[in-house]
């Protein structure tokens, strides 16, 4: 049998370890795509806020959700703004988001072997012409794109509801009571507490959060 790289199996532990316990989810709609995450700020078995944005404005249709390392949370999704910025501003043109993903999975892949980060990413954004549209992309850089997608343990609730309730048809009424579903069944579930979740929406006019119903 081959034999196993202890460094590499203490690297896939760390990195399932720290993305599991974010809670990402998003999919499209009729003529939107809604994005959420919950809004805990945690590491180890000490909680330090819940009120933490997990949801990044790459620009005035796309946003990037992101789970994993604290550190690397902050420093790839800043790096990938700043870049996709500076192409705007060099081009005249921002990346469409089918383009922004490849962009992201070719960053992620180049550094895998470099300077591996440990961050899972849900991007989502709108397009004239094509409408909206969903990427799943991890931290081993691999990228799909996908009607409706989760990142971390949460997901493992939540994927048999997006499996019976989703349609490409839902209104955003119905986009919000669906997330509704899936937070109940994390909360009712989940050994984790996740009192608080970040909603955003993107649409031909752009992005905006949403508040949730008391």
């Amino acid at each position: 049998s081959m034999p196993v790289d202890p460094s590499a199996v203490s690297i896939q532990a760390a990195a399932l370890g720290s993305t599991g316990m974010d809670f990402l989810i998003g999919f499209t709609g009729k003529d939107y795509a809604i994005i959420a995450a919950d809004a805990n700020a945690a590491r180890s078995i000490m909680v330090y806020s819940q009120q933490l944005d997990k949801i990044r404005e790459l620009d005035s249709h796309k946003l990037l959700a992101v789970g994993g390392d604290a550190a690397d949370c902050i420093q790839e999704p800043e790096y990938i703004q700043k870049n996709m910025t500076l192409y705007a501003m060099r081009n005249g043109v921002q990346l469409t988001t089918h383009a922004a993903a490849n962009y992201i999975r070719g960053e992620k892949s180049y550094n895998l072997r470099r300077a591996m980060s440990q961050v899972d990413m849900l991007l989502v954004g709108y397009d004239e012409g094509v409408g909206p549209s969903l990427y799943f992309l991890d931290y081993l850089a691999s990228m799909q794109k996908l009607d409706y997608a989760s990142h971390g343990y949460g997901g493992f609730f939540c994927n048999s509801l997006l499996d019976t309730h989703w349609r490409a048809d839902l209104t955003e009424e119905q986009g919000l009571e669906l997330l509704e579903r899936c937070f109940k069944e994390v909360q009712t579930r989940f050994m984790i507490s996740m009192p608080n979740f970040t909603i955003k929406v993107v649409d031909k006019n752009g992005v905006r959060t949403v508040e949730r119903k008391s």
